[in-house]
């Protein structure tokens, strides 16, 4: 089993321990009062990407006291993006995302919710790309006038974090986190390519750039960090 087939396995299993725990504890009684907030959330941070531009709402709701479990989703297009982002951007840029999250909450009975979570993502994400280059599996390189590009991303995030809180409805969540993701990037309807010298960077030092570069399969380590304002329902 190679290490995609591995992740994909790890991916269901958690998926199915997820909702087989919703499902025995849907029922329990809540004994805390301060832990049966549900909330509206709203990620901060996404929509000023300036790589990856999206607005991502989500929901938070109680399982009991010790545990919550929540849902993002985030959707973008260069038209709906902000102005000053848009050069980042192909014209025909379009992500959409889902994330499954399971909070478990440290200590109940602080007005503030120290957590640690587990939280699953898939990212689609096309555009078209014009006078650009991109590496292939098999380590070439090659320039080209226009090509459409297709980027599917998932893998799971262990975060730690924060709901603050505010005698106010309104509030911030805080969290940072690392885990593992596939990335798989394909280009397709390359027009006029031409084999290339990039060199080992192809100029991005900083690799900012590489995952939208680098055609095929890679599996690496993922960072999370973020802000979310959230609106507490009760």
């Amino acid at each position: 089993m190679n290490q995609q087939q591995m992740l994909k396995t790890f991916i269901r299993s958690i998926v199915f321990s997820l909702f087989s725990f919703i499902n025995g504890n849907a029922q329990s009684n809540i004994d805390n009062k301060s832990s049966e907030n549900s909330y509206i959330t709203f990620n901060l941070f996404s929509p000023i990407n300036n790589l990856n531009p999206r607005w991502r709402v989500g929901y938070i709701k109680p399982i009991n006291e010790k545990w919550k479990i929540g849902l993002d989703a985030g959707y973008g297009n260069r038209n709906i993006s902000l102005t000053g982002l848009r050069t980042k951007i192909g014209e025909n840029y379009q992500l959409w995302e889902i994330r499954p999250e399971l909070y478990y909450i440290l200590k109940p009975d602080r007005k503030t919710k120290n957590y640690f979570s587990l939280e699953l993502f898939f990212i689609n994400h096309k555009d078209v790309f014009y006078d650009d280059y991109f590496y292939t599996e098999n380590n070439g390189a090659f320039s080209y006038d226009k090509a459409n590009y297709f980027r599917k991303k998932y893998g799971f995030n262990l975060k730690y974090g924060f709901i603050i809180y505010s005698k106010k409805r309104v509030g911030f969540n805080v969290y940072t986190g690392l885990g593992l993701r596939f990335r798989k990037n394909t280009f397709s309807n390359v027009e006029n390519p031409n084999t290339a010298y990039l060199g080992p960077e192809g100029g991005d030092m900083l690799g900012i750039y590489y995952y939208k570069n680098t055609e095929g399969t890679r599996f690496g380590a993922n960072f999370s960090f973020g802000m979310k304002l959230y609106y507490r329902l009760k």
